[in-house]
């Protein structure tokens, strides 16, 4: 009977352990307790950079798209991945100030987002959400954004997974671009587990960004921002500048002049003299 009460008190120990475990693992962020990264499924598929990778877009209405572009809506298509078929996702024109480069350089070579669960929210691919797919027009070499965000991963920062991707559409050639993960619900489950919080992203920018391309922004007030007005406070300083060599000088010239270093502090201009300069700054 001692040793059946014995067991007795040991289960209900154990099973209030495990209550407890249980309810630290799925509230464990309320108690403040750090959660962990955690992996989800697409990090070593699609974004295996040992290989480039394909994605064929298949649209009915392809041109369309392109010609609508820069409105960033998104367009119903299907995505071939490395042969796995995502039907019924969503597809748009991606970019800021890119948007408009692409298009007055005549190119339909855009950057496009692709949400998979745009339309339907079961779809994921291997639980990502959402997919950048860069074009690297302004690189020729078509290899710094890939090294910039690996650098970071060195360095430790929370940086989206990348991977270079051939793009075929309706299985014609399009080009190579840069796959990159989006910051969106998938990114911070990864970096930061499922009680991750709440991502904040700007939805326009005054200087030219963001959906609308700057909105409110006016060229002219920008480039007159530096030009006071009538009533702008304004003083007047006296500062002492160091002279400056005599550039025409030869290389050889220079070293002539022992009193002239070629190296130090001040690169090698030395302090020989000085003059006057007034300097109006406004407040």
């Amino acid at each position: 009977m001692a040793g059946s009460k014995h067991f007795d008190k040991i289960a209900w120990i154990v099973t209030a352990l495990m209550l407890i475990i249980t309810v630290l693992f799925m509230y464990g962020g309320a108690f403040g307790l750090e959660v962990m990264a955690r992996t989800i499924g697409y990090e070593n598929r699609l974004f295996d950079n040992t290989r480039v990778h394909t994605i064929d877009i298949v649209m009915n209405n392809w041109d369309e798209f392109i010609a609508d572009a820069t409105s960033e809506e998104y367009y119903p298509a299907a995505v071939v991945i490395d042969g796995e078929t995502y039907r019924n996702i969503g597809i748009r024109g991606k970019g800021n100030t890119s948007l408009s480069t692409v298009s007055s350089m005549n190119s339909d070579r855009y950057s496009f987002k692709v949400e998979f669960d745009h339309y339907d929210s079961s779809i994921t691919y291997y639980g990502l959400d959402k997919l950048n797919l860069n074009n690297l027009i302004q690189d020729s070499t078509m290899i710094k954004d890939y090294l910039t965000y690996t650098m970071m991963k060195e360095f430790g920062a929370v940086t989206p997974l990348c991977s270079f991707v051939y793009i075929t559409v309706n299985g014609e050639d399009w080009g190579l671009y840069l796959a990159v993960e989006g910051v969106e619900d998938s990114f911070l489950e990864r970096n930061y587990g499922s009680n991750y919080g709440k991502l904040y992203k700007p939805d326009s920018m005054s200087f030219g960004g963001g959906r609308g391309h700057g909105k409110d922004f006016n060229m002219e007030d920008f480039m007159n921002r530096d030009n006071p007005d009538e009533n702008t406070d304004k003083s007047t300083q006296v500062m002492t500048v160091p002279e400056m060599p005599d550039m025409t000088q030869t290389e050889s010239d220079f070293r002539k002049r022992d009193d002239l270093p070629l190296s130090g502090s001040r690169g090698g201009f030395g302090s020989r003299g000085s003059f006057r300069c007034e300097v109006t700054v406004y407040r």
